[in-house]
């Protein structure tokens, strides 16, 4: 059977697109995508690209998501909605109505508040690095002081995510791996690779972090694109 609708992801390296990436080699781990008839077929070729953008190929009615353009989606949580109520089967669907809202908190909090508050650490500190040894020195010590407010600030994030993790909810999304923990996963892969938690205060919040790592489609995903480097962004 020919599936209607083939995606092709353009991503940048190194970046919160990698979990669209990662998402869809979960999907064909799991056997769960489908073709319109209902059929389980592989998972159609990607495409990894530089371009700002995240692009499905194009058929003659609008894709039946929140977008701008017909048939281009853009914007990571959006995309894995699609993604889950399109071809997920329900494999990502919470099993119950606590789960559910709990699925939900954890996507806003990661991509609202998590996101966002690392985004301005790590963009500080990448001009930094950026910058040439005697101006990087005089730059430190104007901006330094703000990158410490900042990552003052982690432990008031990171105590939520370590207390919310139980025997009963080991995910974001609850009893079982969702939405929420694709979502959460790029904050925390940002944090933990550049050194921001502490595993023996956070042993929890490092655990989760492993589950997720090694996952089948997490480790493919990360051999797809060449490398996942969220300490240097590829500025090496």
């Amino acid at each position: 059977m020919v599936q209607d609708l083939i995606p092709t992801l353009h991503c940048l390296h190194h970046s919160a697109a990698f979990r669209v990436l990662w998402a869809l080699e979960e999907l064909k781990a799991l056997n769960a995508w489908t073709g319109s008839g209902g059929a389980e077929e592989s998972i159609p070729a990607r495409k990894i690209a530089h371009p700002r953008s995240r692009r499905a190929d194009k058929r003659d009615e609008p894709l039946p998501v929140f977008q701008l353009q017909p048939g281009v989606l853009t914007e990571a949580q959006l995309i894995l909605h699609f993604l889950s109520d399109e071809y997920g089967n329900g494999v990502w669907e919470p099993e119950s109505k606590e789960n559910e809202r709990r699925d939900t908190f954890f996507q806003a909090f990661a991509t609202m508040t998590l996101s966002p508050w690392l985004d301005m650490i790590v963009t500080l500190e990448s001009l930094l690095m950026a910058l040439p040894f005697g101006l990087s020195g005089l730059m430190r010590l104007i901006i330094g002081p703000l990158i410490s407010i900042f990552k003052g600030g982690l432990p008031v994030f990171f105590d939520l995510l370590e207390t919310s993790l139980t025997d009963e909810k080991p995910w974001f999304s609850g009893a079982k791996f969702g939405l929420a923990d694709f979502n959460m996963s790029f904050s925390i892969d940002a944090a933990s690779q550049r050194g921001y938690i502490d595993p023996k205060k956070y042993p929890k919040l490092t655990e989760w972090s492993s589950k997720i790592r090694s996952r089948e489609g997490y480790i493919t995903a990360v051999k797809e694109c060449g490398g996942y480097d969220l300490k240097t962004y590829g500025m090496k």
